[in-house]
């Protein structure tokens, strides 16, 4: 009897650690990406960067940080992109006034207010979005980049 509960145990052990098949079986592989976004020239902190395929590829997130650079996550954090063509889409709400209130031609204006709210309070409630809406659009967005198996995957992002 023990020696069936040892081989059951040892099975179950095998099947969750992944030594009876393949964990990763239809995953594509993927690179590590990573780049800046910044608007009107300066980093834009807290933007979520998404990048939406055309290839048929999963799709891969990252967050800004305050200097606005990001690393993409498909699976597990930081692991990066599917090689192929993506469009970027990238987003980022605010709390206070809606981005309408600040003149357009204003780029301190706009450059300030970027700076001056971050990813926990844009997460607070209902916000407005900072970003300019053809870049929050994969239908509209003007950034399309091409995530390579080799070289380097570094994307600058310049939102004007």
């Amino acid at each position: 009897m023990y020696r069936g509960f040892a081989c059951v145990l040892l099975l179950a052990t095998c099947t969750l650690a992944g030594c009876g098949g393949d964990v990763d079986a239809g995953r594509k592989p993927v690179f590590p990406v990573a780049g800046t976004v910044t608007m009107h020239g300066a980093p834009l902190g807290g933007a979520t960067v998404a990048f939406a395929p055309q290839d048929g590829q999963p799709t891969a997130i990252g967050k800004t940080d305050d200097q606005g650079k990001f690393q993409l996550t498909t699976y597990e954090y930081g692991d990066g992109a599917a090689a192929g063509n993506f469009r970027v889409v990238i987003s980022k709400t605010i709390s206070g006034p809606p981005p309408g209130d600040i003149d357009a031609g204003d780029h301190e204006a706009s450059e300030e207010a970027a700076g001056s709210h971050d990813a926990a309070a844009a997460e607070g409630g209902d916000g407005a979005e900072m970003v300019p809406p053809q870049y929050a659009s994969s239908a509209d967005t003007p950034f399309t980049v091409e995530v390579k198996a080799s070289g380097e995957n570094d994307f600058p992002l310049p939102i004007e």
